[in-house]
């Protein structure tokens, strides 16, 4: 069996297997339904293998082509998600491996992340997944600094979110 190996001189078969669901991820953070995401994931990954010997850093190249992936889908068709569910077409659900939030845990941080605007779920994507405020610009074409502010601005979101939450179901508690 011939091996594709980047001029990073990664393999494509061990790139795949090791990124494609943390690739799914990334796109539920910056706002892909389950179905989406996998769609974006599939089409950057298919993309991917087509030219993998001249891909630097596929990381930040199969990222960077599935959002490009999901944001030309979602422009062109808004309401696919709900006709797929409404006419049975929607995929079943993964399992989920030993290392993965349960169902809950994952609806959980995603309907946090909806409170955000596009930019920062797009900055709290790519910095989850391991990249810096740098790289994130240059794979967004965003100044560094703008990533940074983004990055800062979404992480006091989430705190304020978290916190007004919690002091919600405290009220309620104590009420009971």
């Amino acid at each position: 069996m011939q091996h594709r190996r980047g001029p990073d001189g990664n393999d494509f078969d061990a790139f795949f297997r090791s990124d494609y669901r943390k690739l799914i991820g990334f796109l539920r953070f910056i706002g892909a339904t389950r179905e989406e995401a996998e769609d974006s994931a599939s089409a950057a990954m298919i993309k991917a293998l087509e030219c993998w010997t001249g891909i630097e850093h596929p990381l930040a190249w199969v990222r960077k082509t599935a959002e490009r992936h999901y944001l030309r889908s979602a422009a062109r068709d808004l309401d696919a998600p709900a006709r797929a569910v409404r006419g049975g077409w929607a995929v079943g659900e993964a399992s989920p491996g030993p290392d993965s939030p349960s169902r809950h845990e994952e609806e959980e941080v995603l309907a946090l992340m909806s409170n955000l605007g596009y930019k920062q779920r797009q900055v709290i994507a790519y910095t989850y997944d391991g990249f810096s405020p740098s790289e994130i610009a240059e794979i967004t074409g965003d100044i560094a600094a703008t990533v940074r502010s983004n990055l800062r601005s979404a992480r006091e979101n989430l705190y304020r979110i978290l916190q007004e939450s919690r002091a919600t179901a405290d009220r309620y508690g104590e009420e009971e």
